[in-house]
């Protein structure tokens, strides 16, 4: 049994040579180990997370201490040398602390929930990616995006910006308050952006051009021609409600809505299409959940490959 010091180690890039080793095989060892693994690194940033929203706290005051001593600077001139030497030294930290980031990333076929320091709320789609400084919140408020997450921005006077996709930087969108949802995995032939309340602006980091959005519309950009257009939608699901919808759907049309929802690869046994349908609301708050039931409410069975990427459904 791996030891979680070990673990934890390893994702804070602290380990050895020989226990970088020893972790990796371990998480290829087997599923439930991956999924032990994606827990502790999750466990990490949240950590992460709440000391930063700790130091936010202790930086205000911090500052509010600064700029009292500063008045009394002028009365005193030892206390201003002694506050230049405190404005360098903050500097300095600032300097490093900049070039720090936190990630978090939801394992394939899950959907990770959780608050940026702002109080701002994220839901990011399995095997997405967030990204941003460990200085969020203080001067800016920037992140990065990779696959898809859905935001419930907090309003400040203070835009918050989302940068996508990470691996090829397309569009950067700016809002004060709102909810909306960014559809960008490297994968997909569109990258889609959805406004559900409040509004948007989209700049084409290319070419410079800007979207507004009202509520109820989507910037569609088409990865094969880079042309944009922005029209309505109608909403019937959104994929961070906890259920799925089926109205009598065959399972081959229903995996492929699954496919498109979780990011991963479903492969079905042919015997099943065709003589497997599904109505109603399946629950589930991660694919394996809404598999589960599929298989209270059908005969088949079903194996999960690749880390989480793949999925194999059999007739049972």
């Amino acid at each position: 049994m791996m030891m979680r010091e070990t673990v934890l180690k390893f994702i804070e890039r602290k380990a050895s040579a020989q226990e970088q080793r020893e972790v990796l095989a371990w998480i290829e060892s087997s599923e439930e180990n991956r999924r032990e693994f994606a827990r502790l690194k999750n466990l990490s940033v949240a950590m992460d997370i709440i000391a930063m929203e700790h130091k936010e706290k202790r930086s205000s005051l911090k500052r509010l201490l600064f700029w009292t001593a500063r008045v009394a600077a002028i009365l005193v001139a030892s206390v201003s040398v002694f506050l230049l030497g405190e404005y360098v030294q903050e500097h300095k930290f600032r300097k490093r602390a900049s070039e720090q980031f936190t990630e978090i990333t939801a394992p394939y076929g899950e959907v990770l929930h959780f608050n940026l320091p702002d109080g701002s709320k994220v839901i990011l789609n399995s095997g997405s990616t967030l990204k941003f400084s460990k200085l969020f919140n203080d001067g800016s408020r920037d992140v990065q995006l990779s696959g898809e997450g859905y935001f419930e921005v907090k309003k400040d006077d203070q835009r918050f910006n989302v940068v996508y996709p990470i691996e090829n930087p397309i569009f950067k969108l700016s809002v004060l308050g709102t909810t909306f949802n960014i559809s960008s995995y490297p994968d997909n032939k569109n990258v889609v952006t959805t406004l559900y309340e409040g509004a948007i602006e989209i700049e084409d980091l290319n070419t410079q051009e800007n979207f507004r959005l009202k509520p109820r519309y989507q910037h569609i950009y088409e990865m094969s021609t880079g042309v944009s257009t922005v029209e309505p939608f109608t909403e019937t699901y959104r994929w961070t409600d906890k259920y799925v919808v089926a109205n009598g759907e065959d399972i081959s049309t229903f995996t492929r809505r699954l496919e498109d929802i979780f990011n991963v690869k479903i492969i079905i046994d042919n015997d099943l299409v065709g003589n497997c349908s599904y109505s109603g609301a399946l629950y589930g708050g991660s694919l394996q959940q809404i598999l589960d039931n599929m298989t209270y409410v059908s005969p088949i069975t079903y194996s999960i490959k690749d880390s989480g990427k793949t999925i194999i459904i059999e007739a049972k």
